[in-house]
């Protein structure tokens, strides 16, 4: 199908829109297709988006835009193609949504996530070295105190080199974390992911192995598994009490897959280290405990932030959409609904 007459709607606003997409980007994509655009800092409703969708091929979605209701459905006569400028989809789509209406219409939806998980996986590796050398410590030290090199903080501190790094998901994030830290020196991977085989992780340059193991071994542990029911509270204090004295572990997936009781005791009762980008709640409350332990590092959930990233949105949203209507080829990054219950 050629992209001549294909209309567009991008539901984004303006500002999100501006942020994932660079100029030159949607005045390539604006050329190719009949765009409309949310010239507003607004979020639609789903009875909004029900009002403006008749007619449209393709609608680009993002952080807030609505559900895609029955009254959605009903006026979205044309629709062929979702792009979801963003990672996880599941809030536009209920599982019942999906049964009704994306299957039985061949409804091809894109999801952005591996353009987000680029960016968390730097971070990941930046929570790594950060929270092994205690940059933050010596940081303020220096600062608030003015001490240089305070004897009450490491000077030797372990290294992403020579060490055993746990992944714990295969997921978008955790291969391009694994991705990363194949630069490094003498690194072994183990990873734990029930759905791939030992031959696949060797191929991502991996050791496949179980959550004991992984708990057990690793100086470095790093969670990248999606948050589904299966995995609510999947880490918990049986594999905290396995960790090793000074080893950290990273979360920068979901805070509802830690016990959060169970990551709390542990590290107020071993000497181990916790850097957390999400957490549960979140925000935690102002006197939650693991705002106040020493050996616990917490971000704003900001790991997915960031300019590379996020220009990639943008890319893989042009790419998309050439693929889908112009090339006729299945676009990067579409959702398989057979294995959606699996799905972050």
């Amino acid at each position: 199908m050629a992209s001549e007459g294909v209309k567009v709607l991008c539901v984004v606003p303006k500002s999100q829109r501006e942020m994932k997409v660079r100029p030159e980007t949607w005045a390539e994509l604006k050329r190719k297709f009949e765009v409309t655009e949310n010239e507003t800092e607004k979020n639609w409703t789903s009875d909004e988006l029900a009002e403006s969708i008749s007619g449209y091929d393709a609608v680009l979605t993002g952080w807030g835009s609505p559900p895609f209701t029955e009254k959605v459905w009903e006026k979205a006569e044309r629709l062929k193609l979702i792009v979801h400028m963003a990672g996880s989809v599941k809030f536009l789509f209920p599982n019942d949504v999906v049964q009704r209406f994306c299957i039985p219409r061949n409804i091809t939806v894109v999801s952005c996530a591996h353009a987000l998980a680029i960016n968390v996986a730097e971070m990941t590796v930046a929570l790594m070295v950060m929270a092994a050398r205690r940059l933050y410590e010596h940081i303020q030290a220096l600062r608030e105190r003015g001490v240089w090199k305070d004897k009450n903080l490491p000077t030797n501190f372990p290294t992403i080199n020579g060490s055993t790094v746990g992944i714990i998901g295969a997921s978008r994030v955790g291969r391009e974390v694994i991705l990363l830290l194949r630069a490094y020196r003498d690194v072994r991977i183990l990873l734990y992911d029930p759905y791939i085989t030992p031959e696949q992780a060797s191929e991502l340059g991996a050791t496949l192995t179980d959550l004991e193991m992984l708990f057990s071994e690793s100086d470095f542990i790093s969670l990248h598994a999606p948050l589904t029911k299966q995995t609510v509270g999947m880490i918990g204090e049986r594999h905290f009490a396995l960790m090793k004295d000074g080893a950290i572990f990273i979360n920068t997936a979901r805070g509802k897959i830690v016990d959060t009781n169970a990551l709390v005791k542990a590290l107020q009762t071993r000497q181990i280290f916790a850097v957390l980008d999400v957490t549960d709640p979140e925000p935690l409350p102002a006197d939650h405990p693991l705002r106040f332990l020493p050996n616990c590092y917490i971000t704003p959930h900001i790991a997915g932030a960031g300019v590379y990233g996020y220009f990639q949105i943008g890319e893989m949203t042009l790419k998309a959409l050439v693929d889908f209507f112009e090339n006729g080829v299945r676009p990067e990054g579409s959702i398989d609904w057979t294995v959606y219950d699996s799905l972050a």
